[in-house]
């Protein structure tokens, strides 16, 4: 019996003359598939020096969660917290050249290239976070100023954070007017504006790095220190100071920034997806500072501090001495002519 054997497979494939419509339909579907799995993703980086569990840490990666969020995963945040990347300077020195995308330079920094900004830690000059936002956004003042930052810094400003409001605290000598300072050695950040403030206090400034202030009111070398509550929790100055006395001399704010180069690599939409975060972020890192304020004051109490209030300070007598010692050492000096009258102008409209 003879095996039957099947004909083979024709393995020759004969493509027939479809019409143009099934080329145009392949290519539509290609082109789906190519942007589905092309879709470029822009990394971008956040550095700061905050831990990410303070105010500022966390409201600093609410901007980046609402970054990613608005923009639908088109942008990518890494956050870099607690001086990762380096110092104050270094972080500022990498946005300028777009190593990284935004940092939180402080306004004495920006005052380097920018002097009129300078003003930004003036003693006795802003109220609350609302007189900051107003300055910011003055065409003459902080617009004018932004516009310098972008041209000469390669940075742009987003808006500005409450950090927290400066107190003094003392060992012995409590105070509510600028002769109870007389002859207090208060520890001073070691800047003009921060020599010119105590001095309007009342007090004799003693420039002293950061790291020694514990000790230098643990000896004796100096009297007192100013610092913002937080700052004051965090070193445990009240295991060496009884007084915090509530002069609130100055409202300290922390600017967001973006390079100018990051920026321009943004297309609108993200452009408007930055801005609106920047605006919800640092509101809420502003409310984030103000509730911790008033929390950390409660534990000083626990801890044996008197707080001296507010309420109960020659706030009057203490304004008008620190700004007239502004006045004298930086009007038409640091900073053009009438620069403080403008902004307290803008302030309070």
């Amino acid at each position: 019996m003879r095996a039957k054997f099947r004909k083979p497979l024709n393995m020759n494939f004969h493509f027939s003359n479809r019409p143009a419509s099934s080329l145009i339909l392949i290519g539509v579907l290609l082109f789906i598939v190519s942007g589905a799995f092309g879709a470029t993703v822009k990394n971008m980086r956040l550095a700061h020096l905050y831990q990410p569990d303070s105010p500022s840490g966390m409201g600093l990666q609410f901007f980046a969660d609402k970054v990613e969020e608005y923009s639908e995963g088109r942008i990518q945040m890494k956050v870099f917290t607690a001086g990762q990347l380096g110092s104050a300077r270094n972080l500022y020195i990498s946005t300028k050249t777009g190593a990284i995308d935004f940092c939180v330079p402080a306004f004495a920094l920006l005052a380097d290239t920018v002097p009129e900004m300078t003003i930004m830690n003036s003693g006795y000059l802003f109220e609350d976070i609302e007189d900051v936002e107003r300055v910011l956004r003055d065409p003459e003042l902080g617009q004018k100023w932004n516009d310098e930052i972008i041209k000469k810094c390669h940075l742009r400003l987003l808006g500005a954070f409450y950090y927290g409001k400066r107190i003094v605290t003392t060992k012995d000598n409590p105070f509510i007017n600028p002769d109870g300072v007389k002859g207090l050695k208060i520890r001073a950040v070691p800047n003009p504006m921060s020599l010119a403030v105590i001095t309007g206090l009342g007090g004799n400034p003693t420039p002293m790095a950061y790291k020694e202030v514990f000790i230098g009111l643990s000896q004796g070398v100096i009297d007192g220190q100013e610092n913002p509550y937080p700052a004051i929790w965090s070193m445990k100055f009240y295991e060496v100071q009884k007084y915090a006395i509530e002069t609130f001399h100055q409202f300290n704010t922390l600017p967001l920034a973006i390079s100018e180069q990051s920026w321009q690599e943004l297309d609108e939409i993200d452009r408007r997806v930055v801005q609106k975060a920047a605006v919800e972020a640092l509101a809420y890192a502003s409310d984030l500072t103000r509730q911790f304020e008033a929390e950390i004051a409660e534990k000083l109490k626990a801890e044996g501090m008197t707080i001296i209030p507010y309420d109960e300070i020659a706030i009057e007598e203490f304004e008008k001495s620190v700004r007239d010692t502004i006045r004298n050492r930086f009007d038409g000096k640091v900073w053009p002519a009438g620069l403080m009258d403008a902004v307290l102008a803008v302030g309070d409209d």
